[in-house]
């Protein structure tokens, strides 16, 4: 009889245990879910007012990428693309209002690199830089879309939230690693980027990372869709101001 109650004491001892052990195994995995969920969740990039020379300001700002790539020097509507995009960017120019800041960056045949930095009363500036486009290389728009960016983001901070910016991209060719940078652009949610794609049979692969996305099949239709990138660009007045530190 004694010995049956022992059995049954050690029983319940060892079925009690096996529960507690259950409990803790189970608990340790809940635990684990949050944060396995918290790094797949994208967070909006913040951006702090550090520069202290800042002050607001509604100036719009637009920041071109131009391809000037091999492929530019292809034909298409009757005339090679580089001469077509460069009459439509001087018509165009003759229409953008005096109190917008334009910046450039170019890739052609002698590389990859901003040719305007973003800024006022650079008008004849800008187009020089657009006739000094001579076709070939390839197609670095990652690096590009980063300059960018960066400039843009640089001004933002200047106008402490005031005001534009938009980046227009012009290209007529598809280019590879563009995501993460295009990624990393949308993130900060302040640059609007406007993709025209020049010529294009199967559509850029930047459309899904732009606000607005143009087919130009011919260069009245590029100068039509520079107008209405700039004219899309709406100023920013925040209704209340926080300095950031």
């Amino acid at each position: 009889m004694k010995q049956e109650k022992v059995f049954n004491k050690l029983f319940l001892f060892s079925l009690l245990c096996i529960c507690v052990l259950a409990f803790i195994s189970n608990y340790a995995c809940i635990s684990e879910t949050p944060r396995d969920a918290q790094t797949a969740e994208a967070e909006v990039e913040e951006i702090p007012f550090d520069d202290t020379a800042g002050e607001q300001s509604l100036t719009r700002n637009c920041y071109f990428i131009f391809d000037g790539s091999g492929s530019m020097g292809d034909n298409c509507a009757g005339q090679k693309k580089i001469d077509g995009a460069k009459e439509a960017l001087r018509r165009f120019m003759s229409k953008v209002p005096d109190d917008v800041n334009l910046g450039l960056y170019v890739f052609d045949g002698r590389g990859d690199r901003e040719v305007v930095a973003l800024g006022s009363g650079n008008r004849v500036e800008f187009m020089q830089a657009i006739e000094d486009i001579r076709d070939g290389g390839g197609t670095p728009l990652a690096e590009a879309i980063r300059t960018g960016t960066d400039q843009l983001i640089a001004q933002y901070k200047k106008q402490l939230g005031y005001g534009a910016y938009g980046m227009i991209i012009v290209s007529d060719g598809e280019a590879s690693g563009l995501e993460r940078a295009a990624r990393e652009t949308k993130s900060f949610g302040v640059i609007i980027m406007h993709t025209i794609a020049l010529c294009m049979e199967r559509g850029h692969p930047l459309k899904e990372y732009s606000h607005a996305y143009y087919e130009a099949d011919d260069y009245e239709a590029l100068e039509k869709a520079l107008v209405e990138a700039v004219a899309e660009a709406e100023v920013f007045e925040p209704t209340e101001f926080v300095e950031k530190k």
